[in-house]
Order: structure tokens, then C-alpha cells, then sequence
């Protein structure tokens, strides 16, 4: 199975490609102006990833019904590594805006609002379809009580800050969207930390601010029984923020393109978790050299990668959803548990088209608009 797996990666490939191509002829899209474009230009790719690595899960869960971690070393870091690196984006982003802050002063309730309109559209939409999916799985009926309804449907709504509990009893809930929502509230402790960080940088944040950021970030932490490790990556991140900013780190040449491969290589081969010290110390790596200005052989400058790379949050969201209403409503959970491997990665391979789509349309027709809207004042 292995084997089979990995072959058909290529296959995989190609079909985003074709999809891509496809789908910018059918809605079109501007690339923005950005000042870290590699950054812009990998994103999409983190995304496709972690479509992959639950396809595997899936995979594995149909025919033995347990969601866990791929024993392959690839699949299981096409998630890992790539959530890590999503979160040292992130980290990184937003600690170069705190070392370039004019006056060093920042609007804090803009930020916070223009945080919360990038997230909260696109996802209520796709909180919205997983509530639509529920109630059919019911049978449109109540099967719990109004209560326990209630307060587990408004911590979906609310990025899941207290896990993605179960709705309606219906049993694992979380398969819906592939349980993606859990990274979400860690965008947010981050989000919420920021100005405390900022005080390091010298930027003003009042008492207020303060406070109540932080018990935000209290409540939040608890509810998710965060670790300190959970938080390394956005440390990375951070780490990586620091170094560029000093203006004397060049790893743009073609050595250090070859030095990327050979560290993936590393990752992959050696390593089955993401999340352990030496594998976020490699991804750190990894995200330095492309963070200075590495496009990895032009593959994240060209405008391809680029307008993958606008997609990906709602990529992140849909894909899930995608298979869940593949493997349960079109084919059936028994179904494709007697699929070949083969005929699986063919399923998979037909999912790429409509996933990139919804999220096109997502994009353009949810993200952009609200992104443009709730710009932060500069």
C-alpha cells in the first residue's frame, strides 16, 4: 500500500496542476502585493499537503475505523510540518510587523478586527455546511438535548476554542471537516500574545489592551490545555523574523536551493513526527532559507504558485468536507473501504478539481471581499 501510495503522488501532481490551470480560466483572480512573494508562493502547497495527509488518514480509517497519525513518514509530515510551517508564517508576519511599526504604534482593536474578518467568514460558511451535514446524518431530528446543543454549536462557531465537541450526537463530529479546526485557536493565542511580545519592541499597548488580551489568552490556553511545545513553531517563526530583519542573511543561490531538498529529504526519511525538537528545528531551516528570499528553483516566485497560494485558507477549510461528502453520501463509507489502492488514489485524484474550485470561489467570493473591507488602518 506503501508502495502505491507514493507512486502516485506524481499523478496527484499533475492533476492540481491541471485544476488550477482550469479554474483560473474559469474565475480569475489578482495576485496582491506582497513583500515575502516565496512566502505567498508556498502556502498553497502546505495546504495541498495536509489534503493529502488526510487523504491517507481516511485511507487507513475506512478500513479499520481509527483516526490516527500515518505510519509513513511522508504523509504523516505532509501534516505536521506543514501546520508547523503555516504557524511560523504567521509568527513570522506578524513579528516583522512589530520591528517595522511606524511610531512604534499599532491600532490594536483594527488588528484584532481585521484578524477576525480574514478568519471568521470563510469559516462560518464552512462551520455552516458541516451544521447542514449534521442535521442529515439526524435525520433532521434532535437526538440531544437543547442545551448541550447549543453550547457545542457555539463553540464550533467560535473557531472551537473548546474543541470540536460532538453536535447532535453525532459521533465524531470532528470527521466532517477532518478535524481541521484545531489549529485555529492556536492562530488566535498567538494573536492574542501579540501585544505582549510588542512591549519587547518598544510599541505602545495600553493597560486595557493588555489585560484583556491576556485573560483572552488565559481562557483560550486553558480550554485547549496548550503546552509550551504546542507553541515552539510560532518560536521558529519568531526566531526567523529576528534574523531577516538583521539584513545580512542571503540564502537565495542555487547551494542553498540544494540544501532545502537535502533537509526535506532528512525530514522524511528520518523522522515520523513533525512535531518533535530536531524536526522544528529542521523546519526552522527550511523556513529561513525560503523566508530570505529562496524560491526553491523560481517554483514559489512563479505567478502559478502564487495564485495557488491565495486559496489556501479556504483549502484548509473545504478539503476535509470534500471527502467526508465523497466517502459518505456519493460513494459510501463500505464502499470504498473495498476500493483498491489504486481505485482510492483515483477517488482521491477526482476530489482535486472541485476542492480547488470551492476554493476559489471561497476566496474571491467570501476572504477578499472582507479582507479588502477590514483592512487595518496604517
Amino acid at each position: 500500500m506503501l508502495n502505491s501510495s507514493y507512486l502516485f503522488l506524481p499523478f496527484l501532481f499533475l492533476c492540481l496542476f491541471i485544476s488550477i490551470f482550469l479554474v483560473n480560466k474559469i474565475i480569475k483572480i489578482d495576485l496582491p502585493n506582497v513583500k515575502y512573494n516565496e512566502i505567498d508562493g508556498l502556502r498553497g502547497y502546505l495546504a495541498f499537503f495536509v489534503f493529502l495527509h488526510h487523504s491517507y488518514i481516511w485511507s487507513i480509517f475506512l478500513k479499520t475505523n481509527e483516526w490516527k497519525e500515518p505510519k509513513s513518514n511522508l504523509f504523516n509530515q505532509f501534516g505536521q510540518t506543514s501546520v508547523a510551517l503555516f504557524f511560523m508564517i504567521t509568527a513570522f508576519l506578524f513579528i516583522t510587523k512589530l520591528i517595522t511599526a511606524k511610531n512604534h504604534s499599532i491600532n490594536w482593536t483594527d488588528y484584532i478586527k481585521s484578524r477576525f474578518f480574514r478568519l471568521f467568514p470563510a469559516y462560518f460558511v464552512s462551520i455552516i455546511v458541516v451544521f447542514i451535514i449534521v442535521l442529515i446524518l439526524s435525520n433532521f431530528q434532535v437526538n440531544d438535548s437543547i442545551l448541550s446543543n447549543f453550547k457545542n454549536v457555539i463553540g464550533w462557531l467560535f473557531f472551537t476554542f473548546s474543541g470540536s465537541n460532538d453536535i447532535n450526537s453525532v459521533s465524531n463530529t470532528y470527521l466532517i471537516d477532518a478535524g481541521v479546526t484545531w489549529s485555529l485557536p492556536y492562530e488566535w493565542l498567538f494573536y492574542l500574545i501579540l501585544p505582549l511580545i510588542a512591549l519587547f519592541f518598544k510599541i505602545k499597548v495600553s493597560p486595557k489592551n493588555l489585560v484583556i488580551y491576556t485573560i483572552a489568552f488565559i481562557v483560550i490556553a486553558v480550554l485547549n490545555h496548550v503546552t509550551l511545545k504546542q507553541f515552539l513553531p510560532f518560536l521558529g517563526g519568531i526566531i526567523v523574523a529576528l534574523l531577516i530583519a538583521k539584513k545580512s542573511i542571503n540564502l537565495k543561490g542555487l547551494k542553498y536551493s540544494i540544501l532545502l531538498v537535502i533537509l526535506v529529504f532528512i525530514l522524511i526519511y528520518f523522522f515520523n513526527s513533525g512535531k518533535d525538537i530536531i524536526p522544528l528545528l529542521i523546519s526552522t531551516l527550511l523556513f529561513l532559507i525560503i523566508a530570505s528570499g529562496n524560491s526553491i528553483f523560481g517554483i514559489l516566485l512563479n505567478s502559478f504558485s502564487r495564485l495557488f497560494g491565495q486559496v489556501t485558507y479556504s483549502l484548509y477549510l473545504f478539503h476535509g468536507i470534500v471527502l467526508f461528502i465523497v466517502f459518505k453520501f456519493v460513494i459510501g463509507y463500505d464502499q470504498v473501504a473495498k476500493f483498491s489502492n489504486n481505485k482510492y488514489w483515483l477517488i482521491i485524484a477526482s476530489c482535486i478539481f472541485p476542492i480547488v474550485l470551492i476554493s476559489q470561489i471561497s476566496y474571491n467570493y467570501i476572504e477578499l471581499p472582507f479582507i479588502n473591507l477590514f483592512k487595518p488602518k496604517k
